[in-house]
């Protein structure tokens, strides 16, 4: 009992170095669940939610559903993590929002020792009709590198329904990020997907996003920004097809170089209906020299400088 509180303790302390607030989850009124590898140390559910764990190899499989008519306004809090330095943590996670329903969720994965750890999420998502579900992930990891994250989400969002995700990682070094979204959208809904990275060292960041809008005047907008320093390289693939009257779609990437990163970006659009229309915009530079010179001007140390602009590109 005395190792599991102290591995609770040990994660709450990362959780709250990301930016969380430990407190919430001893709160009945905020639902929560928090998972350090494949155990559940604490969970937290309201009226309307059906909150269900399973422990799996390595992992934990998870099911959440919200269900019809309740509406979840002040954000759930997840916490998955592993404090050892070695390890696998694998979620499967399956979220269900009923129709007229929907759901806040904020959700931070820590991992503030890893040097040799793999983080798998499969991540099956199905939204009903006139429904919403705003996914915000952030990411703490250690200074080693040492951490694979390899994320998957496969979701349909149904129609007048929204589906918004945020994924940041900008503490600690990523080590491997290899994302993958699928994401259909029915009849006058709408996705939205951001992602804001930091790569540093040899950081090896994949991201591919891919969004079909299936129902008219369905609405998609990817939007990536990804930071590079030293040696690290990316890879930002964005997906857009439209094959409904009406449907809009927009790619927005941008990436930031410095020192011997790599970046690449590879916007895909298709079209096959002559009433959709999907766009995209993609830049690659490096950060401003003057705007450097001029907080170096103010007593900033140029790290601090770089910290400064780069916090403001992925804010």
């Amino acid at each position: 009992m005395e190792e599991i509180l102290d591995e609770y303790k040990e994660l709450m302390e990362a959780y709250e170095k990301s930016g969380g607030v430990s407190g919430e989850f001893s709160n009945p009124k905020i639902p929560s669940i928090v998972i350090s590898g494949n155990k559940v140390l604490g969970k937290n559910t309201v009226e309307g939610l059906i909150l269900e764990s399973e422990l799996i190899e390595n992992g934990v499989s998870l099911k959440i559903v919200v269900k019809k008519g309740t509406k979840i306004l002040f954000p759930m809090k997840l916490c998955f993590g592993l404090i050892p330095r070695e390890g696998i943590q694998i979620i499967d996670m399956h979220a269900v929002i009923e129709d007229d329903a929907g759901m806040n969720a904020i959700s931070h994965c820590v991992f503030p020792n890893a040097e040799h750890i793999v983080h798998k999420m499969n991540y099956k998502l199905e939204i009903g009709k006139r429904s919403f579900f705003r996914y915000n992930e952030i990411h703490f990891h250690g200074e080693s590198g040492g951490i694979e994250v390899i994320p998957y989400v496969q979701g349909v969002v149904g129609e007048e329904s929204l589906f918004e995700a945020t994924f940041t990682l900008k503490e600690g070094r990523v080590g491997l990020f290899d994302t993958k979204y699928d994401i259909e959208v029915m009849k006058n809904g709408k996705v939205e997907l951001y992602a804001k990275v930091w790569g540093k060292g040899n950081d090896n960041i994949l991201i591919e996003e891919k969004v079909a809008l299936k129902g008219e005047n369905a609405r998609a907008l990817v939007k990536s920004k990804v930071v590079l320093q030293d040696n690290a390289r990316s890879k930002v693939i964005s997906d857009i097809s439209a094959s409904a009257p009406y449907a809009r779609g927009h790619i927005d990437c941008t990436e930031i170089v410095q020192g011997d990163a790599v970046a690449e970006a590879v916007p895909i659009v298709k079209v096959s209906n002559n009433l959709a229309r999907v766009t995209h915009e993609a830049a690659i530079g490096s950060l401003d020299s003057k705007e450097i010179e001029t907080l170096e001007a103010r007593g900033l140390q140029e790290e601090e400088a770089i910290k400064v602009l780069v916090n403001g590109i992925l804010r």
